[in-house]
């Protein structure tokens, strides 16, 4: 009997069980270049300090606290205006740096995503 009753709950649960839904029609499966965020960017740090300097209001008040090498990531959200689709491999470097136009007073995080070697976006937030 108990087995019974063991069997009816477990029947009672899969006819609950909500099936999965099947996959979205959305967006086309990224590339093999997609999915590459190409060569490591040897000199992301002149770069970073060369796009820093040349977006600023005034590059001498711009303070640079730490640049990391840059770590393989998918990209958070698409730049439709640079080609890059949101899960596209980039390599990022979160940089922290005070005194940059919009940055509140004390460090601050700035995002950069490489692709191929060169900048392709920022993330001043």
């Amino acid at each position: 009997m108990k087995r019974l009753s063991a069997l009816l709950m477990v029947a009672a649960a899969l006819a609950c069980a909500t099936p999965t839904p099947p996959p979205s029609p959305g967006a086309p499966p990224l590339s093999a270049d997609q999915l590459d965020p190409g060569p490591f960017p040897q000199d992301y740090q002149i770069r970073i300090i060369t796009w820093l300097r040349m977006n600023a209001e005034d590059p001498d008040s711009v303070k640079i606290l730490s640049i990391p090498p840059p770590q393989p990531k998918a990209a958070e959200a698409s730049v439709p205006d640079k080609n890059l689709r949101q899960g596209e491999a980039v390599w990022e470097s979160m940089v922290v740096t005070q005194g940059f136009r919009g940055d509140p007073s004390g460090p601050t995080y700035h995002r950069f995503y490489f692709k191929d070697g060169v900048i392709r976006s920022v993330d001043l937030k």
